[in-house]
């Protein structure tokens, strides 16, 4: 009787074993938790409630909206997201000199600028304009004969014309009217350095844009760095048979400033600057030098793409930015290196 209940047992014992092996024992809680699957999963989920978040906060703040606000959220993504084929940029109140910009780098700036808007209620209007006076006008043309029309204040404020009861606040704004427009009382005499570094706008041979943060420090670096004065024909000399290529093969940044351009060519040992006279020179440096320089402007560039790609993930409310900083300090800083132009007086 022993021997035969012993013996189901037995048989017991073997068909659970045989369940387990087929299906899997169950691993412990502390295994499930440690898994990489588990770990992903986290991730997987964070991401999803991140997701779910915006878009709860992005459909909450439209179903908040007036018809007015709805409006100008509908004209300013429009414009951000349009392709332009010609902007046309001159002074408010005299568009008589204006300039037509056919450049595909400053179209997406220009576009950048809409998706930067933000509205604020710290001045009205008629308050900006009086407080910082005609400014610039930029009139944007879209492939669709659509046409934007922007002013623009104090360097960061702007009102759109088909807006006309709101004031916004986008950073650098006036960057665009600063690049392409002449000084209107003369050009003051300065060091080359200087003129480079209070540069609002640099543009690639690739169509890259880079703004004055960008200029002001490769500007910096290349006056403090350790070069010397060289020429085409030692270049092409230490160069060899290589020269052609290595000549084709130079990086190309355009500075625009004020109506006048400057050219920095980066090569892998030599680099020059073309001055707005049309006069070039020749440096020499290591080579762990000049690619130093190359990254200051990859760095530069990967920071606005950054900050692009933050501005439109990120739900601006009120009107904090504006509100915490004045744009006359703003201007204030990026004015340094004019005001050493001006106190400068000499040109390299």
């Amino acid at each position: 009787m022993k021997r035969g209940r012993r013996s189901k047992y037995v048989v017991l014992l073997i068909s659970l074993v045989l369940i387990f092996s087929l299906t899997g024992c169950k691993a412990s809680k502390k295994k499930v938790l440690e898994s990489s699957y588990y770990k992903e999963l986290q991730k997987e989920n964070k991401k999803l409630k991140k997701q779910n978040k915006s878009l709860k906060s992005k459909v909450d703040a439209e179903n908040d909206m007036t018809e007015d606000e709805q409006r100008a959220s509908d004209y300013l993504e429009k414009i951000s997201r349009d392709h332009l084929v010609k902007l046309e940029v001159g002074y408010a109140d005299n568009m008589d000199g204006s300039e037509f910009i056919e450049e595909e780098a400053v179209f997406s700036l220009a576009t950048t600028i809409a998706s930067r808007a933000d509205k604020t209620t710290k001045y009205t209007p008629d308050e900006v304009k009086e407080k910082y006076g005609p400014g610039y006008e930029y009139i944007l043309y879209d492939e669709d004969n659509a046409i934007y029309e922007i002013m623009v204040y104090g360097g960061n404020y702007i009102v759109f014309t088909d807006l006309p009861n709101n004031v916004y606040y986008a950073y650098n704004a006036s960057a665009i009217g600063d690049a392409f427009l002449h000084f209107r009382n003369g050009y003051p005499n300065s060091k080359l350095f200087h003129r480079l570094a209070d540069a609002p706008l640099i543009i690639n041979d690739k169509g890259r844009c880079y703004e004055n943060e960008a200029a002001s420090s490769v500007a910096t670096y290349i006056d403090q760095m350790s070069k010397k004065k060289s020429n085409e024909a030692r270049a092409k000399k230490k160069w060899g048979k290589k020269a052609a290529k290595k000549v084709s093969k130079g990086r190309t940044y355009t500075f625009y400033h004020h109506g006048n351009t400057m050219k920095l060519v980066i090569y892998d040992e030599y680099f020059t600057v073309t001055n707005m006279n049309g006069k070039t020179i020749w440096y020499h440096a290591e080579k762990a030098v000049i690619a130093k320089m190359k990254d200051i402007f990859k760095e530069a560039y990967q920071k606005q793409k950054a900050e692009q790609t933050a501005q439109k993930e990120t739900e601006v409310s009120g009107s904090t930015a504006p509100d915490q900083t004045d744009s006359t300090s703003e201007s204030d800083a990026s004015s340094t290196h004019r005001n050493e132009m001006e106190s400068e007086g000499t040109t390299e």
